[in-house]
């Protein structure tokens, strides 16, 4: 069978958020929740080098970018999340209305109720994933993993990818001991060797591969068992069905922005260094591995397919993963319906 998956943050956690959110409110650590005008728009960035930090860098957030994208009356928040757990509770405590995350959380978030549509391919994911392997562990192929101590952040998409890679080796769940770890604990386990071995995304795959490790497997690797990784935009229904207007207003700007990074790296690699303090080389690591999928492709069957498509690639995505949740118990009941998730109106109107 056909499998196609997304990326991070699918678990246990996201699902407890969820539920707690719904309860009494959803409260992010690193984010306010921001008293709502008629035209306030909350949205997430993950703090790295993403399009909406490069809006934030290029002096076009608040006045600036309400003016140029939003509208002048427009006010505009930026919340830093840390995982797709915190998107799934902000939107949920409705303190977030837009922002970039794995179609596991989003599985997570739509189970438990959640009122909110995936509307655009953030990137697709290929090579910002690996698992990373210390070459003093003598791990020369994935079937070597056997009896070895991995580390990686449970419930997220790289969990689930090393759990597929696995099984294409001939590897069960028990055969590996597998470590919860968060991703900023990894590296300093890692010099430790307290862990041989780590699947984990970018930046922390060449911190590990400088420090004595080598890449054996990327997520893009499961391709050839038919799984397709992303990430996607999701927003929050009310906001959606409020302001289309700017919804569209930013998709459009975050499309073209996402071609600029692929076709003028230099600008963005001069902008984002001193906007994040990091060096060169790590904003050319990530620009290397941020694949963007152009309105016209999303619109496609691999993709998203024509708004009310219930066969596309996506939508059988949503639903062996939440097949996948519902067998770990990460979630409770499968959806009945999991095209209802996705909304392709805007790409439509984009293609």
């Amino acid at each position: 069978m056909k499998l196609t998956l997304s990326r991070r943050d699918f678990g246990l956690a996201a699902a407890q958020m969820v539920v707690g959110s719904m309860a009494g409110g959803a409260l992010l650590g690193a984010a306010p929740v921001f008293a709502q005008s008629p035209k306030a728009v909350n949205l997430g960035t993950f703090g790295n080098i993403d399009v909406q930090n490069y809006i934030r860098a290029k002096g076009l957030a608040a006045k600036g970018l309400a003016a140029k994208t939003f509208g002048a009356d427009a006010n505009v928040n930026f919340v830093t999340v840390r995982s797709g757990s915190e998107v799934i509770s902000a939107i949920a405590g409705n303190s977030l209305d837009m922002c970039n995350v794995g179609s596991s959380p989003m599985v997570v978030g739509y189970a438990n109720g959640v009122q909110a549509s995936l509307v655009y391919i953030y990137k697709n994911i290929i090579d910002s994933e690996a698992l990373v392997v210390q070459n003093s562990a003598n791990i020369k192929k994935l079937a070597d993993l056997k009896g070895k101590r991995v580390g990686l952040p449970f419930n997220t998409s790289v969990h689930f990818a090393a759990l597929a890679a696995f099984k294409t080796a001939g590897l069960g769940v028990n055969d590996v001991h597998l470590i919860n770890m968060r991703a900023d604990s990894i590296a300093s386990a890692w010099t430790r060797r307290e862990i041989d071995a780590s699947y984990i995304w970018v930046p922390v795959i060449p911190k590990l591969v400088e420090d004595g490790g080598t890449v054996i497997f990327k997520t893009g690797d499961l391709n050839a068992s038919g799984l397709v990784m992303f990430d996607a935009f999701l927003v929050r229904d009310e906001f959606k069905k409020k302001h289309p207007d700017l919804v569209l207003a930013f998709l459009k700007d975050f499309e073209q922005i996402a071609s600029t990074f692929k076709q003028n790296p230099k600008e963005v690699v001069a902008t984002m260094t001193k906007f994040l303090g990091v060096d060169e080389a790590a904003v050319m690591r990530s620009l290397n591995t941020f694949y963007p999928v152009p309105a016209k492709e999303q619109l496609t069957g691999k993709w998203l397919g024509k708004p009310g498509d219930k066969n596309s690639a996506v939508v059988k995505t949503l639903q062996v993963q939440a097949e996948f949740l519902k067998e770990t118990s990460q979630i409770n009941a499968l959806p009945k319906d999991m095209s209802a998730l996705v909304d392709s109106s805007f790409v439509a109107q984009l293609a």
